[in-house]
């Protein structure tokens, strides 16, 4: 589907310059205006009074919107299938969503000491998934330790979840140290 979807951006760049050029031909001199006018008026001419013009424009109208319409069905496709990771089992496939994976940050943030706030983010590609994690974190813990904990945690939790055993590297993010008020 990627290279169906390169080709259309491809036709669709190519049809758009050569409508943008005739448009600026036929408004800046006249002799292209009459000459794009009379063109028109025997193209319409020719396909009112022929039947197979009007079968061959009709098929050719046809495939363009066939075109359109596998264009949008299969950019939704992989839109649904960039938010899931589908994994196999015996009994068949599990798409699990990517919302549910993302809910680590939940449990990291009761797992580890330090933590104020973590936000996290999965993104599935051809090569696996990117967690990206984004912290706030109290500053009675060394940053290196908790970020080090909190790596741990978002591995242990991806793989016992998805129940893989594929190599994850999440990338922390301290966005903020607080300093944690005495209760």
């Amino acid at each position: 589907m990627r290279y169906f979807n390169r080709l259309i951006i491809v036709l669709n760049t190519l049809l758009f310059i050569c409508l943008g050029v005739f448009g600026v031909a036929i408004t800046i001199t006249t002799a292209t205006h009459d000459w794009a006018s009379s063109m028109a008026n025997n193209a319409f001419g020719a396909i009112s009074t022929t039947p197979t013009a009007k079968f061959i424009v009709l098929g050719f109208s046809l495939f363009f919107l066939l075109i359109a319409l596998m264009t949008i069905i299969g950019n939704i496709e992989r839109r649904l299938s960039e938010r899931s990771v589908m994994l196999e089992s015996p009994m068949g496939e599990i798409r699990v969503s990517l919302a549910a994976i993302e809910d680590f940050s939940r449990i990291v943030k009761n797992q580890v000491e330090g933590v104020k706030d973590i936000k996290g983010r999965v993104i599935s590609s051809r090569k696996g998934l990117n967690v990206t994690a984004k912290v706030t974190l109290y500053s009675d813990r060394s940053v290196a330790d908790v970020s080090q904990e909190i790596q741990d945690s978002i591995i242990r939790y991806i793989q016992y979840t998805l129940g893989i055993e594929t190599q994850i590297k999440p990338r922390v993010i301290v966005t903020k140290v607080v300093y944690k008020k005495e209760d």
